[in-house]
């Protein structure tokens, strides 16, 4: 049986999650997220456009950017997706791994984790098909089938979208609510931290080490999003999973 979901006890779950694991989870993060997404953007910058380019050519930029880079990218969304699931090891694993042992369960699950996730892609692409409204909808109801996966040991590829087909039961529209709050918000902080920072930054500075700080600061807000956002789906979760949840937050309390 599930129980509804509320914003603010799972906020502060969110931030119970992260002060508990900080250490480990930007450890994590900086390894797979910040390092990789740095050296691309330090060796693959993206097409400048001339102040005068029309539209169509700066697609024609970008869409030949993406085909050049084809393969790093992917690479880089394979390390984030590994990263995401090592700190779901490290916040809902009731023995409290070290990194190393998260590292290694990862890599035991990392197989049907990706499978699961190219599926459930694919169901809410199909949704999105039908006015938008059907894949969002799908969307909800599948967010928390890694920490399933992770949390309940259930390694098959789908039966943690059943699950949190379940789990999510009665809370799909708290639960939207709750993401787009939280999107909305980490959008505005990280567009005005972006701005300011390289305000300060060109304003103090020129040229290349101006650039180059200007992409550190973007790359580690970028970081700090993503381990938020696997924070979030932890901790929805653990809301809506009933005694088993409140057990795991014990271990971390």
């Amino acid at each position: 049986m599930t129980r509804k979901l509320d914003l603010s006890a799972c906020w502060n779950d969110v931030m119970q999650l992260f002060r508990a694991n900080r250490e480990l989870l930007l450890s994590v993060a900086g390894v797979f997220i910040l390092l990789p997404s740095l050296a691309f953007a330090f060796f693959s910058p993206q097409p400048a456009a001339p102040a005068d380019a029309t539209f169509e050519v700066i697609y024609q930029n970008f869409q030949q950017f993406y085909s050049d880079n084809i393969i790093w990218i992917v690479l880089i969304g394979l390390l984030n997706g590994f990263a995401s699931i090592v700190m779901l090891v490290l916040m809902l694993d009731r023995t409290r791994p070290n990194v190393g042992e998260a590292m290694r369960r990862g890599l035991a699950i990392i197989l049907p984790y990706y499978a699961m996730g190219v599926l459930s892609g694919v169901l809410t692409f199909l949704g999105s098909l039908a006015f938008i409204l059907p894949g969002i909808y799908i969307f909800v109801k599948l967010i928390v089938a890694g920490p399933v996966m992770v949390a309940e040991r259930k390694h098959g590829i789908t039966a943690p979208l059943r699950r949190s087909w379940a789990l999510t039961k009665g809370n799909s529209g708290r639960i939207l609510m709750f993401l787009i709050v939280v999107a909305v918000t980490g959008f505005f902080v990280y567009i005005t931290s972006v701005t300011v920072f390289g305000l300060v930054i060109r304003l103090g500075m020129a040229g290349d080490i101006a650039d180059t700080l200007t992409t550190l600061v973007d790359a580690v807000l970028s970081m700090l999003l993503t381990v938020l956002m696997v924070c979030i789906y932890a901790a929805i979760y653990r809301q809506i999973a009933g005694p088993d949840a409140e057990d795991i937050a014990r271990e971390f309390s």
